[in-house]
Parts: C-alpha cells; structure tokens; sequence
C-alpha cells in the first residue's frame, strides 16, 4: 500500500492523480459498456426464447391447444331421447350416419372387495401401522426403528410391489391413501385399487374392463385379476382392533431359557455381556422391565400380573410368544418391538380367500345400434360412425327400453375460433419479432458509467438507459430468419388460406394476418375438412399442416438461440440460467478476464504515481528544511 503525502508543495494530488487516471480508465470503460451491452443482449435473447417457446409449445403442437384433434373440429353429436344414458361426441372424421343406440348391460372390471372391512370412520390418511395396531408415537426411537423394517407384501396379477433391494413398498408409515395410488400407478400390475371410507372396505380391480371369459380359449388375462396368497397387506383390512400378537418363534421351546440366551441365539454374543442388558416393554399403556437374566416363563408371569390393569394375557407355547386381548385390542409401546425381536418378531395377519366377497368377474357392455349387436365391447367408450360415445347408464333400466339418438350436425363454431385465436397469436408474435428488428439504434448512447450516473438524475438515467438498450436486435439475423422462415409457410399456403378467408395484409404491415369472418365461416360450413388438413395436415402426411411447419422454423430458431445465448430452449422461465458455455457466455468470460487484467493494472499504474509523487513531496519537504537552516 502506498503512503499518500499530500499539502507540502500545495498541489492538490489526488486531483492531479485522478486526472492522469481518467485518461487510462477510457479502454476500461468501454470493456465494461460492451460487457453490459452483451448482457442486456443477452437478456433479450432469453425473452424472445420464451416467446417462441409459448407460441410453439403452448399453443401450436399442445393438444389442448392448435395440436388437438378437436381443435379445428367441425362436428357436433346431438343427442335425443335418454339423453342421461350417454354422453356424445362427433369426432373430425363424423360419417354423418344417425344411430339409435340401445344399452342393456354396461362394461365391468372383475374385482375383489374385502368381506368385512374396518368399519366407518378409518379415514384414507390413516397409517398402515395404525391398521396393525401400532401407534408409532408409543415406540420408542429403537422399537420404532425395528418395527419399521417389517414390510407388508402383496401380489397383484403377478407384481409384487417391491423396490431394487427387494424390499417392500409399503411399510408402517405409508397412509391407506398412499397405498391405493402406488398400486394404481403401476402399469405392471394392471390393477385399480379404492378404499370406501364409509364401510373400511378396499376394493381391487382390473383395469382393463369386459369379460375375461375364463373359457382357456378365450381368456384374457388382462380383464382377469390374480391375488397372491397370503398377503400381510390386506391382511390388515380385514379387522378392525388388533386382539391378538403373535411371534414367529425363536426356535426354541424351552420357557426356561433366560432372555439373555434368546439374545446370543440371535446375535452371537458372550453370555456375560448378554446378561447385562435390560429390556423395556409396553403394552396398553401399562411399563414393564425385563432384566435379561429372567426367563421366558419369568416374563410372561410377571405380564400375566398385570392383566387386571392391562386386559392382555401373555403365554408361550410352541415356542412363541402370543399376547391375548379378552375384549378391547393389544397396543404395544416402549421398546416392545426390541424385545419381540428376541421371538423372530412379530407375526404379520395374512389374508385368506376367506376375507373376500366371491370374485366379480368383468363383463362386456352390450350394445344394439339401429338393430345390429355390436361384437366384443368390452368398454364403456365406444367409437363407431366417427363418434365417441361413453356409455353412462342403461336405456332399460325400468323395465322398458328408451333408447337414445344420435345425429351429427356441422358446427363450425370451435374451428373458426381456434383459427381466429391463432391468427392472433401469430399476429402477436411477428408484430413482436418485426418491432425489435426494426427498432432505432441510438448508437451515441452508451451504456452509463458509475461517475455519469451521479452526475445525473434518475429520471435522466432511465431516459438514457432506454436508448442505449434500443437497437440491440437491429436487423439481427436470428430474428430475421424466423420471420422469413414463418412467413414462406404462409405464402405457401396463402391460396387455400385465401379460400377460407384468410389474407396477408398490406405491405407495411409486415405478414400480419387478415381474417374475413363470414368468408370463413361459408368455407367451414362447405368443406370443414379443408381447414383440418391446411393448419393440422391431411390423414396421409400430418405433418404438411402449417401448425407442425411453423413449429419447425419456430424449433430452429430456439436452438439457434440456445447455442448463441446459452438459453434453455426447453423452458420459457425469463430466470432461467444460461449456459456459460454458449458462444456469449464465453464472451463474456473473455471480458470479465480482459477487466481483471485491465483494473489490475490500473491499480498498479495509480500505485506508481502516488509513489512518484510522495517521492517529490519528500524530496520538496527536505529541501526546504535544509533551506531553512542555511538562513538561520
């Protein structure tokens, strides 16, 4: 660090210094000015990113959008008669064919239901642990821990819901809720699952609906369902308090042997150590301690006290534990679930055939439309004629049959939206696109520097501030080609967009699209199918459609985009990060390395003259002491 003298020659040094300074400081500055040219540049690459993103993925290929097949969709099913038994709707490619439709049987899943249930008021959120009798909060930290390991298993049409290490999904803490949207949610198991909160009831079904038609010849596995035997899993759906607990067994039958014996067998380790354990054990609230010298008979004596208090009964025969509720259930707490694992732990409830209703098999949905049975409908959602119909009710329902009719009638009304609602974000884009290559560069307006700023006000520097971000797409050659690009499929098509009502409008305009509605609206009602093939594309070559060719252009802009800026072509977040490796993102590495090198520099170079200057200022001050003394 320099040591600045100032005041013996009377020069104002630091003036002196700060002038020399400004002139060096000019290329530093300019670095800095391209700098934040290049990131406000940037920056507007990342909007005109999310633009076109919205326009290509929101809007032209969504299918809830321009995409859809119902978009430019210029057909409407009306329906007459038992209008409640069906809901109706005319796709594109309605043939135009009235059907007078008669249902006397609906589509079914084949299913199992638990006979018994839990009964009302077990709510959807309630745990897994919870169904077995186990209140986590009871436990503590190790108990609750080894409880937690045991899994409950179940098989549905072969799948076995298990993760990579084998284990299962479904443990103490998942929810009945969980439970139903894990099995949903696996294709492999091909299974729906629901729990009905009035009756405690869970319910498995196929989810593929019609008959299996369980003849070998005929059968389809995929409307059939195949529980696997001996689930833990529904085996907690089929009580409603736990009245009994019973262990696996230790492998011995002796009731003589101590706890600290059961211990080795299990861990292996010296009797001594063994016997200085202590276990803690809970049951309905009541504390029980084991030394691990006691024995088994010891043990349960010494619960079998207590039942008066607890209403548990505890025996050991066969070489399990089992613990017995006379009324009320058994809940654990404490560390119970570490003494029970001295018994190879606690023995899960299984389901058996028994806990079911009798399998409902699936059946097919049987249908007459103008006198024919239609073959093989093993759903609810039929489509025949180029209309869908999804079957809600029977038309026989009270003994008599009210059929219901079906006509398809021309309704232009959601083709000519969709077309007028793309005319206008198209219009709205290119409007967007022509304004910033078209927009006036002020190129006497640099970016500000700090000293400018102060000497400005903030009104001044906003109005500055605009113009020198005006301009900064001036005949950019992105943007350009994009509206080049998107306005040759227009002129390609404009004959038979001219058709439907649609023209480009005068030249200063720019492209915009011009919408002659009542034109329009006489095309569709002529020739819907016209509109359909020229945005969407024909049957034969979809992706002929103006729809898919400008998503194309829009596509080959946002990786020309991408690869300059360093935008995420797959997002249309304005604060989205860029990647640094994109052709600016090492640009502007490069100036952040030519600043750094640059100010250093400069630090050094002002170093250097306040070091020349201090150098004067002492060689001044000596030589005016010296002065002086010759005057003396």
């Amino acid at each position: 660090m320099v040591t600045r003298v100032n005041g013996f020659s009377g020069m104002d040094i630091d003036s002196m210094v700060k002038s020399m300074m400004a002139a060096k400081r000019v290329p530093l500055d300019t670095l800095n000015q391209n700098k934040q040219i290049l990131n406000w540049t940037r920056d507007g690459y990342r909007e005109l990113n999310s633009k076109l993103y919205d326009f290509r993925q929101n809007k032209l290929i969504s299918t809830t959008k321009y995409g859809g097949s119902a978009a430019l969709n210029a057909n409407k099913a009306v329906v007459t008669g038992n209008t409640d038994a069906v809901k109706a709707e005319a796709q594109d490619n309605a043939a135009g064919i009235d059907m007078k439709v008669s249902v006397t049987q609906l589509a079914t899943r084949t299913s199992l239901t638990m006979k018994d249930g839990l009964g009302q008021g077990v709510s959807n959120s309630t745990s897994l642990a919870k169904l077995d009798g186990v209140d986590l909060s009871l436990l503590s930290d190790e108990s609750r821990t080894e409880y937690l390991k045991k899994g409950f298993d179940v098989s549905i049409n072969g799948e076995n819901f298990k993760d990579a290490d084998g284990n299962s999904l479904f443990n103490g803490l998942t929810s009945i809720s969980t439970m139903v949207s894990t099995i949903n949610s696996n294709a492999k198991a091909n299974a729906i699952a629901s729990y009905d909160e009035l009756t405690g009831k869970l319910t498995i079904a196929s989810k593929t609906s019609g008959d299996p038609k369980l003849a070998m010849a005929d059968y389809d596995s995929k409307k059939d369902l195949a529980i696997g035997s001996g689930s833990t899993l529904l085996g907690l759906f089929n009580k409603k308090t736990v009245t009994e607990v019973e262990t696996n067994g230790p492998g011995i039958m002796d009731g003589t042997k101590s706890l600290a014996f059961l211990h080795n067998a299990l861990n292996g380790t010296k009797i001594e150590d063994a016997e200085k354990l202590t276990y803690k054990f809970s049951v309905n609230n009541k504390s029980f301690s084991f030394d691990a010298k006691m024995t088994i008979d010891e043990m349960v004596t010494k619960i079998n006290d207590e039942t008066a208090t607890t209403g548990v009964q505890a025996e050991f025969t066969g070489g399990k534990l089992k613990l017995s509720a006379a009324s009320g259930e058994v809940k654990l707490g404490g560390d119970a679930y570490d003494l029970l694992k001295l018994f190879k732990g606690v023995k899960s409830a299984v389901s058996a055939p028994s806990d079911f209703d009798p399998k409902k098999a699936g059946q097919d949905a049987k249908v007459n439309i103008n006198g024919v049975d239609l073959k093989d409908t093993s759903s609810n959602v039929i489509t025949i004629n180029g209309v869908q119909l999804t079957l809600l009710e029977t038309t026989n329902k009270s003994g008599t049959d009210v059929p219901f009719t079906i006509k398809t009638q021309t309704d232009p009304d959601k083709a000519i939206e969709t077309i007028n609602s793309f005319v206008d974000d198209y219009n709205e884009l290119i409007k967007t696109l022509n304004a910033k290559v078209d927009e006036i560069k002020y190129r006497d307006f640099k970016p500000l520097t700090d000293d400018q700023k102060k000497a400005m006000t903030d009104d001044d520097i906003k109005t500055w501030t605009e113009k020198a971000k005006s301009g900064l797409f001036k005949n950019n050659d992105i943007v350009n080609s994009v509206l080049a690009e998107m306005r040759s499929v227009i002129s390609e098509k404009l004959g038979s967009l001219s058709t439907l009502g649609i023209t480009t409008g005068n030249y200063l305009e720019n492209g915009k699209l011009v919408v002659n509605q009542q034109k329009l609206k006489d095309a569709i009602d002529a020739n819907p199918q016209l509109a359909k093939d020229l945005f969407q594309g024909p049957a034969n070559a979809p992706k002929e459609g103006i729809f898919d060719k400008l998503a194309d252009k829009v596509s080959s802009a946002l990786d020309k985009i991408s690869e300059r800026a360093g935008t995420n072509k797959y997002s249309m977040d304005l604060s989205s990060s860029f990647k640094s490796e994109s052709v600016m993102g090492k640009k502007l590495k490069e100036y952040d390395n030519k600043i750094y090198l640059m100010q250093k520099n400069l630090d050094a170079a002002e170093n250097r003259y306040y070091k020349q200057f201090t150098a004067m200022e002492t060689a001044m001050n000596k030589m005016q002491s010296q002065t002086s003394k010759l005057f003396q």
